[in-house]
């Protein structure tokens, strides 16, 4: 779980949340950057490209700024985040691998 958490955080995420601000398109390509770099260490290219977008997509509609940026800064420091948006980012990457990696 922690090595899906990992791969799908420098995803988060055209339609935005409700209530809240979007994540700026700018921080999402540069996840998703990293994104296809780490998962492909291990991964087929083509596979991680399609699971790194189904994770940006998911998480620009279930995240908004205000979320993103407190997960973002704790990951980034190396220390856990809010328990809930990790359990949200969590169900993401999860769909995200049944669909591109089954």
């Amino acid at each position: 779980m922690m090595r899906t958490v990992v791969v799908a955080l420098p995803l988060l995420l055209a339609s935005g949340p409700v209530g809240g601000a979007e994540i700026p398109q700018t921080l999402l390509d540069t996840d998703q950057a990293q994104c296809l770099a780490a998962c492909s260490e291990s991964r087929e290219e083509s596979q991680c490209a399609s699971y790194c977008s189904c994770v940006t997509d998911g998480m620009r509609t279930e995240f908004t700024l205000e979320e993103y940026n407190p997960m973002a800064t704790a990951f980034a420091a190396g220390q856990q985040a809010d328990a809930d948006s990790v359990a949200r980012l969590g169900s993401i990457a999860t769909a995200c691998v049944q669909d591109t990696f089954q």
